[in-house]
């Protein structure tokens, strides 16, 4: 996520992955104070091993995305 507004600012960003058959996972993410002109990553696994085998051609959608200034 690059931050193009003036100030830090911390974004919320809930992301899925769905196979349009019935399998979903998310997870949500907090870039927090992420400065002018930088760029902020996180890195997490979605899903897991009882969820069954992961989809062969994945959807991904950005479900929320929420910037907050700092």
């Amino acid at each position: 996520m690059t931050n193009t507004s003036g100030r830090d600012t911390t974004y919320s960003v809930q992301i899925s992955i769905a196979d349009g058959k019935g399998w979903t996972a998310y997870n949500r993410y907090w870039l927090q104070d992420v400065p002018p002109g930088r760029t902020g990553r996180d890195e997490a696994v979605i899903g897991s091993k009882d969820m069954g085998p992961v989809p062969q051609v994945p959807k991904i959608y950005v479900d929320q995305f929420t910037p907050i200034a700092g």
